[in-house]
């Protein structure tokens, strides 16, 4: 195998994976979306600072009234828009009590991932696919000689 078809193939085996990943992505997006999630009053006992955001430990009241303690991770926000991270509510899902979230939307990273990683591999087979066609049609050109 030339040079040309080495890059051929590894352009067909990005633009696959590529095309397979940003499926998986929206799908991992939209399915931690559309978790239904309950505002409950919440207060923080203790908070652990990371780089990317805190540990905090709250207690909400449980289905039964009960309190129930967990932690959760609030990420940093910083910029226009940006949220707090914790405002003295959790959200909840109540088919699962110990499901809590500082925000709205459920696990959102893992499909944001896996759609970049997707976006990446289609832009590079695009890419390498354009380099091995050029490659091709040169090997094409007859020399003269």
């Amino acid at each position: 195998m030339s040079g040309p078809h080495v890059i051929l193939t590894i352009a067909i085996v990005l633009l696959v994976l590529g095309a397979i990943a940003l499926p998986v992505g929206i799908r991992l997006l939209s399915r931690a979306r559309a978790v239904p999630r309950v505002q409950v009053p919440a207060r923080a006992i203790s908070q652990v600072p990371l780089m990317a955001g805190n540990v905090i430990t709250v207690e909400y009241p449980g289905p039964d009234g009960r309190p129930l303690r967990t932690d959760v991770f609030a990420a940093l926000r910083r910029g226009l828009g940006a949220t707090p991270m914790f405002s003295g509510y959790v959200y909840v899902n109540p088919a699962d009590p110990t499901d809590v979230k500082t925000r709205p939307q459920g696990k959102v990273g893992p499909g944001w991932t896996v759609i970049i990683i997707g976006s990446v591999a289609l832009g590079a087979g695009v890419v390498l696919l354009l380099v091995a066609l050029v490659g091709l049609w040169m090997q094409s050109i007859p020399v003269v000689g």
